[in-house]
């Protein structure tokens, strides 16, 4: 047959560039926000002399601070045991709990900082004086007794009270930056090498003769193999708080088989390395003998798109494997026949293509819109006011769009090219246009997609499984209609804690806090976590980063209060750190 001329098209080269522009600015960013820091406040403040001081110290910064940070404090030359230093909510703050009361004397604090891209960003030091010793009798927090009873008072622990976000408002983020470009740019690779192999395989086999053809599926895994290794080693740099240079070495890639999310990276990464096997000779996607072994490495990393989510069910997980796979078929088909049929005029063949996608197009933009719908109800649960709401509305309008403009591009093609014998320049033209069109409206719906996954859905709540949780403590007062639960990760060091209100008094809910009272052994500091932004029923959560740190094993006392009325209480054993 008489190979047509097709020319070659810039836009893949655009995607590249946009690949290594986004790698060029993730690798600078940590030393182009390396300045130092400088401190605002602390507590204790600087030159100050307070009577007494059991912590803890706060250090209040100009910019954001990383999670790995140095403090270190001495009171006239003697070394004063601290507790891990943590960064709170707001980013700029960065506490340290003291083991035991600072003694009396001259007192310094020398602290060092990160930025958010574990960069050094600066150090310094601060003094106060202690004007005398803390009575060992003033440790003590609260009532070391672990029988409190509903109705008593206990009072407030010195530990910092801690603002803790609210959950099921859709938006808490769990990506950015590198990682969501990354993301985006590696799911549009994945579904055009994986939609134009299927489409290749059922209505254009001729097309594997095509150099065009060749140099497109190649391109296509190159963008897809690149972005994929950048993906993932971003999922690596957010578990595990290291930066992105640092977790691109492929022995770090490991590190994702700890997650769920990560697991599923490394084996998107793995499979799209695997499917050099048909991009190499692409003749393999229509021998029968190799034509399992050519589809299922792509296919199956167009599936590991699907489990981007650790706190889907398997509802979820199966309507996301139907999504991805119709969408991949629809949005690759329309690029490969954009791109590449549709180049220039041609033989029979191209006619076919057109035909051919045109049938298999609609059953998979009918799956890919039944599947999405699926996943709007479980998701949003009709709460649209919620940032993942607002942005689902957004990508239910470019859907409709884009199914308008399907339906019209498959009518046409139903009408004209009925009879058509070879693809004119004209009607090459023409359909071209059209079938370009759709799939920038569905370029436009994955980067809304990449965007809903920035932002956490009503239906998920603000938790997720994803949190380190022992067993959930419920506290109950039934005189008042007011029920929570209480979870945390129980051992010593930073712990997750997720705070759930099951039911609430008709007249509303203020007040809520809770007390972490020690062991009356420890001689450590106790928590509050107060001003829980609850009127009602609703979930909120602490994690590790956000600073909530226990000191001591032992049996701590849980006590749950609306005010000064401790609504009921429970003993919690607290494991050491290895336990």
């Amino acid at each position: 047959m008489n190979t047509p001329r097709l020319p070659a098209r810039p836009a893949t080269r655009w995607l590249l560039f946009i690949l290594s522009f986004g790698l060029a600015a993730s690798l600078w960013a940590p030393s182009a926000s390396a300045a130092d820091n400088t401190i605002v406040s602390s507590t204790p403040a600087a030159g100050s002399t307070v009577d007494t001081f059991a912590g803890p110290i706060e250090l209040t910064f100009a910019q954001q601070v990383g999670p790995d940070n140095e403090v270190v404090m001495t009171c006239d030359g003697a070394v004063v045991q601290l507790g891990t230093p943590a960064p709170l909510i707001d980013g700029m703050t960065v506490s340290v709990a003291l083991v035991s009361p600072a003694p009396k004397g001259s007192c310094t604090i020398v602290w060092t900082v990160t930025d958010p891209g574990l960069q050094p960003a600066g150090s310094g030091s601060l003094t106060f004086s202690v004007a005398s010793d803390t009575v060992a009798a003033e440790t003590t927090v609260a009532p070391t007794g672990p029988t409190l009873a509903p109705g008593e008072t206990t009072t407030t622990s010195t530990a910092p009270p801690i603002t803790v976000p609210s959950g099921g408002g859709g938006g808490s983020t769990n990506l950015s930056g590198p990682l969501g470009l990354f993301r985006l740019v590696s799911n549009f690779g994945l579904a055009v090498l994986f939609g134009s192999l299927v489409v290749i395989v059922i209505a254009w086999p001729e097309g594997v003769e095509y150099v065009l053809t060749i140099r497109f599926l190649r391109t296509a895994w190159i963008v897809a193999a690149i972005s994929s290794y950048l993906f993932a080693g971003s999922v690596s740099a957010a578990a595990t708080g290291e930066g992105l240079g640092s977790t691109l070495s492929p022995g770090s890639l490991f590190d994702l088989l700890d997650t769920g999310e990560g697991k599923a990276a490394f084996l998107r990464l793995v499979f799209v390395l695997i499917s050099g096997y048909v991009v190499m000779q692409p003749e393999r996607a229509i021998d029968p003998a190799t034509q399992l072994p050519a589809l299922i490495p792509p296919g199956i990393a167009v599936v590991t798109m699907a489990f981007s989510r650790p706190e889907f069910g398997f509802i979820d997980y199966a309507a996301g494997i139907v999504h991805v796979l119709g969408m991949s078929v629809w949005l690759g088909g329309l690029v490969l026949l954009s791109r590449v049929v549709l180049a220039g005029p041609g033989e029979e063949d191209l006619v076919h293509a057109v035909r051919g996608f045109s049938r298999i197009a609609t059953p998979a933009l009918i799956a890919t819109v039944a599947s999405g719908a699926i996943q709007f109800v479980r998701l949003d649960r009709g709460a649209l006011g919620t940032s993942h709401g607002m942005v689902m509305i957004l990508k239910v309008m470019f859907v409709s769009g884009m199914v308008f403009v399907g339906v019209a591009t498959r009518q046409f093609i139903a009408q004209r090219m009925t009879r058509v014998e070879t693809m004119s320049a004209h009607l090459s033209v023409r359909l071209r246009r059209a079938l370009g069109i759709e799939a920038t409206i569905g370029l436009v719906v994955i980067l809304l997609t990449a965007w809903l996954l920035a932002l956490t859905p009503p239906g998920l709540g603000a938790a997720g499984n994803s949190l380190d949780l022992g067993p959930r403590y419920q506290f109950e007062n039934t005189s008042i209609a007011f029920e929570v639960s209480v979870s945390f990760s129980e051992r010593v060091g930073p712990n997750d804690v997720e705070i759930e209100v099951l039911s609430a008094p008709p007249t509303g809910l203020t007040g809520l806090a809770i007390d972490f009272i020690p062991p009356a052994t420890s001689g450590v500091n106790g928590l509050t976590i107060n001003n829980i932004p609850f009127t009602g029923t609703g979930k909120a959560v602490l994690e590790k980063a956000d600073g909530f740190t226990l000191l001591a094993a032992g049996t701590w006392t849980i006590v749950v209060r609306l005010g000064d009325t401790v609504v009921a209480s429970q003993d919690v054993l607290v494991k050491a750190a290895d336990g």
